[in-house]
């Protein structure tokens, strides 16, 4: 046994209560694990170790799963190859990740400096380096040697000088653990070598499992000189016969991605990198950065591979962390401005606004693509997206994009700006990222325009606006719909400062007064809110006005509501015409500033006409722009921009 590697024993787990100082210990309530060790207090009571159960009646608020105390389990953790086109700081990452996980200790498969020169100085030099690594980990490290490391006669002096033997073995808790040299001879086991192995072996026939650790997966080459007709100079056959029956688990590095073996019913590991060169393609390739956590249980050992960044410390976010990051987000925006065309369904080119505002303590970068742009004949300029700000400050981009044809609205809806955030005057840099939508669409005007009276005589700028067309979307009772004379509508939205107006001739060929309805459906919140998440949730509001009794302009019943619940001070006209009925509607301008400011920017709105034609018959619904869904989504409405 290795100095400074002993014998620990282990607690196990107790649930329930001890004595009370000065009492006998009551057993009615639970019971015990008879073979469970005891302990003695100071005071000479003995205190039951193991799991205390209450006994219970019925059903049980636990599994009936063992609970696992071995007092012969143990955990270690094996760390791969550093070297080999290593990346810096990896190794030192595992170290602190161990450093939390706390394993008994760590065994290393080798490639631990880059070695491969002759040039004593520089090599000293690299082991300082790595020793300065070890010295920041906080349990026991065994050390095997790689090619790296033992690359020729001087490095082999400066390991024995350095750490003894290139060959040894140590027990733990009933485990013969044999740490080889591949370098023996450059991919081999040595003559005197493999004698000493066969005394060690001799020695520790009787442990309950044997771990061998060596930098080069030696059997991959033994088979494969082998199969091609070669003498194995490896004698890795050699090595499995002195290991004979007893049950063993072999572990390698060298060739920088993880497989898993099974070699007469044994288990062989090559392990992956722990900052060693490597592509890092994933785990179907075997290529990741990682440490090997081994549970010694009385079955063997259980593996498990733990990636580096899928550790985290129990610090990784506090109650102090979490503040700042929330204030970094709530303090640092971005927006894109929207690209609203009039009079044209379609885009041939344009400019993307991003702005980027810092009310941080701290400054940023931001960089970000454009998302979901139809690729065919697409120029973006300039093609990477990078701003910076500092505390207080504002920076503004502006991205062309162009395409060879036009390409119609439809399939620019799903536009979006994808932009990583980062600090830069932070120690540890706070990171976000945020998906803006962009909102690239037909713009539709409301201007400034006062209606002086609601009475039902339809101010003409306005209603000569917008209308159903020849092809509406149609839902319900479609089939009842002939045409535009049926159910149709003329319309225009204006405001002032005090009020939203909507001005709209219905035709309708027979007006039923309670089954008819015009309704005007907006969705108040900022564009970027409406674009990001189209539902019609807390910005949604329902303006529904039946039709006109009789043929005089009269007042009507209006339905406003936000999430069912009514809006005051909105009022509609309607009148009977010879065609339909026209229909004002004047609704407070704060249900708009109120999800955006005084100096709102737009709202997205559709017009919907219901129209009944028999008294008991079925509704069709004539919906200016939306799709089926429109009760629900935002998708597709109009994007009403504010005049001037």
């Amino acid at each position: 046994m290795l100095a400074g590697v002993g014998a620990v024993v282990v607690g196990s787990l107790a649930l329930g209560h001890p004595p009370e100082p000065g009492k006998k210990h009551d057993h009615a309530d639970h019971k015990h694990d008879g073979n469970a060790p005891l302990t003695t207090t100071s005071s000479g009571e003995v205190l039951p170790q193991g799991l205390m159960l209450p006994a219970m009646e019925g059903a049980r608020p636990w599994s009936e799963k063992p609970v696992l105390d071995d007092p012969d389990r143990f955990h270690i953790a094996i760390m791969t190859d550093n070297t080999g086109g290593h990346r810096p700081g990896i190794w030192m990452k595992a170290v602190r990740r161990l450093n939390w996980m706390r394993p008994e200790f760590v065994v290393s498969v080798g490639d631990l400096i880059e070695g491969y020169s002759n040039d004593r100085d520089e090599v000293e030099a690299q082991w300082q380096e790595f020793l300065g690594f070890i010295d920041q980990m906080e349990m026991k490290f065994f050390f095997v040697a790689g090619n790296h490391d033992v690359s020729n006669p001087t490095m082999h002096k400066i390991w024995r000088e350095h750490f003894g033997t290139e060959w040894y073995s140590f027990d733990y808790r009933g485990v013969h653990f044999v740490c080889l040299s591949s370098e023996d001879r450059d991919n081999q086991i040595g003559p005197k070598q493999l004698a000493w192995l066969e005394q060690d072996l001799a020695k520790h026939a009787d442990a309950r499992w044997t771990l061998l650790f060596m930098h080069k997966p030696l059997w991959t080459r033994s088979e494969a000189n082998r199969t091609a007709g070669n003498p194995d100079e490896t004698h890795w056959q050699d090595v499995e016969k002195l290991l004979g029956n007893r049950p063993f688990t072999v572990f390698a590095g060298h060739v920088h991605h993880y497989v898993q073996y099974e070699r007469n019913g044994r288990k062989y590991y090559h392990l992956a990198t722990t900052g060693g060169g490597s592509r890092l393609r994933g785990v179907p390739y075997g290529e990741f950065d990682h440490v090997t956590w081994l549970t010694m249980e009385a079955d063997g050992p259980h593996v498990a591979n733990l990636l580096l960044d899928g550790i985290l410390p129990a610090d990784a976010v506090t109650e102090e962390g979490i503040a700042r990051f929330r204030q970094f987000l709530a303090k640092t925006r971005i927006e894109v401005a929207p690209i609203l065309i009039g009079e044209s369904e379609d885009l041939s080119e344009g400019t993307i606004d991003v702005r980027v505002t810092n009310e941080f303590d701290q400054p940023i970068e931001i960089r970000g693509t454009i998302q979901g742009l139809p690729l065919r004949g697409l120029t973006v300029d300039p093609a990477k997206l990078e701003l910076a700000a500092g505390p207080g400050e504002t920076s503004d981009l502006s991205v062309g994009i162009r395409f060879e044809e036009p390409i119609a609205f439809p399939h620019l809806a799903e536009t979006l700006l994808t932009a990583n955030l980062r600090t830069t005057g932070d120690k540890v840099p706070l990171t976000a990222e945020r998906t803006i939508p962009v909102v690239i669409d037909r713009k539709f005007d409301c201007p400034v325009a006062t209606l002086e009276n609601i009475d039902g005589v339809l101010e003409e700028a306005l209603a000569r606006g917008e209308a159903t067309g020849e092809r509406p979307l149609l839902v319900g009772a479609t089939e009842t719909w002939t045409g535009p004379d049926d159910a149709s509508v003329h319309f225009g939205l204006g405001h002032d400062d005090e009020h939203l107006y909507l001005s709209a001739h219905v035709v309708d060929e027979r007006v039923i007064e309670a089954g008819d309805a015009l309704e005007l459906r907006v969705d108040a919140r900022p564009i970027d809110q409406r674009r990001n998440d189209p539902r019609q949730g807390r910005g949604a509001y329902v303006f529904r006005v039946t039709a006109p009794k009789g043929d005089e302009s009269s007042e009507v019943e209006v339905t406003a509501l936000r999430r069912g619940r009514p809006i005051e001070g909105t009022k509609a006209t309607a009148r009977r015409t010879d065609d339909g009925y026209d229909v004002e509607i004047a609704v407070p301008i704060g249900f708009i500033t109120s999800q955006q400011s005084d100096n709102w920017h737009s709202i997205q709105a559709t017009v919907v006409v219901h129209d009944q034609d028999e008294a008991d018959g079925e509704s069709c619904t004539v919906v200016w722009r939306g799709t089926e869904a429109y009760p629900e989504r935002n998708t597709n409405y109009g994007q009403f921009v504010k005049g001037p």
